[in-house]
Order: C-alpha cells, then structure tokens, then sequence
C-alpha cells in the first residue's frame, strides 16, 4: 500500500524504533484513553504487522525491546494495562521483549514515595 500519507507517520515512526520506551500512568485499571487511541492509530497493516497465510499476525516492527513504565497510587494490576501492551507488542507487532518498570503505592499514606520511585528507575537501567 501507499504509506506517504502523514498519517501513517507514528506508525513508522513505532515500526522503525529499536527500543520503544512508554510511560503511562495507571489509570482506572488501564492507561489514559489518549494512549489507546496511539496504539489504534499505529496498529497499520503493512507497516507494524500483517497476516500471514494462516491468518496469524506477523509482526513487522524491528523493536528489540519495549519498556513500559507507569506509576500507581494504589497497588498495580497490570492484566488491562501492560499485559495488554506486552501481547499486542510481542504477539502482534513482533517486538521481542517487553519489560515492566512499575512504581506503585504511592499515594499510601505512611510510604516513602521518593523511595518506591528511585527503586523503580533502577529497573529502567
């Protein structure tokens, strides 16, 4: 297909990225809604994925890792929120690893958040 469109540039963009860093906070047991509609704006046939003969997903992004990193006031579910980008990154776009870095319960009254914070970038390392 024609991809010269400058509306397939994020998908490009995403397609072409070796490392894919997202920040997201945890919201409602997700992300912001104005996240799922990047992942829906991205998520081009012919540029991040396609279908193969059997009607699977092929990814076609050169992604070697994807690092999602979000913050929770309370404590962190990640199923309708990384485990989401995980599957549809890996399974679907052909990223090769996905990686949570997660600060959660910091909105805990009695916990240290500058602490819960600088641990959690040590996972970013």
């Amino acid at each position: 297909g024609d991809y010269s469109d400058e509306m397939f540039r994020y998908a490009k963009q995403f397609a072409a990225a070796e490392h894919i860093v997202i920040g997201a906070p945890y919201w409602d047991m997700s992300f912001p809604s104005s996240f799922k509609v990047y992942l829906e704006n991205i998520y081009v046939m012919g540029i991040v994925s396609k279908y193969g003969e059997n009607g699977r997903p092929i990814g076609l992004c050169r992604g070697k890792t994807l690092t999602y990193v979000t913050t929770a006031g309370g404590p962190y579910a990640p199923a309708f929120s990384y485990g989401y980008v995980k599957t549809l990154a890996e399974q679907y776009m052909g990223v090769g690893e996905a990686k949570l870095v997660c600060a959660e319960k910091l909105d805990i009254v009695g916990n240290d958040a500058e602490a819960i914070l600088e641990e959690a970038m040590k996972g970013i390392e």
